[in-house]
């Protein structure tokens, strides 16, 4: 399914018009595991500056190679070269290089639609400030380059002591696209791989314990690693609040790649999906560096980067990927991730 959207575009006078607030058909679809994607989300002459900021970053070598890490290797084996995703980080998106007004423009419009998401989805922490990790980046993609399937956010568990020690995770993935005039045919497509419906109940979380699967198409499985003796457990929301446990017993959560199907009870192992795994995700591949399938076979969809475009989605349960940039010139966005509380390992 190919998104090439057609909708009246802004009318304002100037960049500093406020975007327009999401509806609660975008709210329900991001919450149920689906994709929201709004085209002309930011007027045309606020895309041109933060185009040409982007573009004056790069030359000034303020970006860097970003692929997806794959832990079976180490970083200096990963083959990082044109062909990889590169952002700019820098100091932090507000930092004096650059066009700083517009960047800071950009994010005013992001606050705004943070406070949107943290109400409608029943995030609070999503609205606050101070230690948040909220995170924004320019990305950047050279002909020929592309990037592999994959999630934004894990459960804690899974990354080892590590996945506990950021007081914040991921919750919402943005990107608000910057080129002008792409066409379909100039690839860096990006691909997303939601439910073929969508999920009848939240997904991401619950209570703040992560999604891992599905069971049954499109029930979320969970799993809660605040077990007696720090072991976890896998689980579905059962009827009038209480649990639906899926696992055979408690488990220790051994190191990736994570195969949780053998921890389900026999009855059902053969209706479970694993939202991650091996084969499906480029990170936990074994041996040689990362190969970029792009999972035809899967029901997806995709939305054409084009200028203005903003595309929204739950962090945790939502695969992607962004197709071979077959274009002459540069694939060019802004993107990153709105933080919620994460847990604490005996919180």
């Amino acid at each position: 399914m190919l998104l090439q959207f057609v909708a009246a575009p802004i009318v304002c006078g100037s960049s500093l018009t406020a975007a327009p607030s999401l509806s609660a058909a975008a709210i329900h679809s991001i919450g149920h595991g689906g994709i929201h994607v709004q085209p002309d989300w930011i007027p045309p002459e606020l895309v041109s500056v933060m185009r040409q900021d982007a573009k004056g970053l790069f030359s000034d070598g303020l970006f860097s190679p970003d692929g997806l890490t794959n832990t079976a290797v180490v970083k200096s084996q990963q083959g990082f070269s044109n062909r990889d995703r590169q952002t700019f980080r820098g100091d932090g998106w507000l930092s004096e290089v650059g066009d700083t007004a517009s960047r800071r423009d950009f994010a005013d419009r992001m606050y705004s639609l943070r406070q949107d998401l943290a109400a409608g989805l029943g995030r609070p922490s999503l609205a606050v400030e101070g230690v948040r990790k909220h995170e924004m980046t320019y990305n950047w993609y050279e002909p020929g380059a592309k990037l592999g399937r994959h999630l934004d956010e894990h459960h804690e568990e899974t990354k080892g002591t590590k996945g506990w020690m950021q007081p914040t995770r991921r919750s919402v993935t943005w990107l608000v696209y910057l080129n002008d005039g792409w066409k379909a045919e100039e690839g860096g497509t990006l691909r997303t791989f939601p439910r073929p419906t969508l999920a009848s109940e939240l997904v991401g979380a619950d209570a703040g314990n992560l999604q891992i699967g599905w069971l049954d198409g499109s029930r979320p499985v969970f799993m809660d690693s605040h077990r007696k003796g720090g072991r976890s457990c896998l689980y579905c929301r059962g009827g009038k609040g209480q649990r639906e446990v899926v696992s055979a017993s408690d488990f220790d959560v051994p190191r990736q790649p994570v195969d949780f199907r053998e921890f389900l009870r026999t009855r059902h192992a053969g209706a479970f999906e694993q939202i991650s795994t091996s084969r499906l995700d480029p990170r936990f591949a074994t041996g040689a560096p990362a190969t970029f399938a792009e999972f035809d076979e899967l029901h997806h969809v995709d939305v054409v980067p084009k200028a203005g475009t903003l595309v929204l989605f739950d962090s945790v349960s939502l695969p992607h990927l962004v197709r071979e940039v077959t274009s002459k010139r540069q694939r060019i966005a802004a993107t990153g991730w709105f933080h919620e509380d994460g847990q604490t390992p005996f919180g």
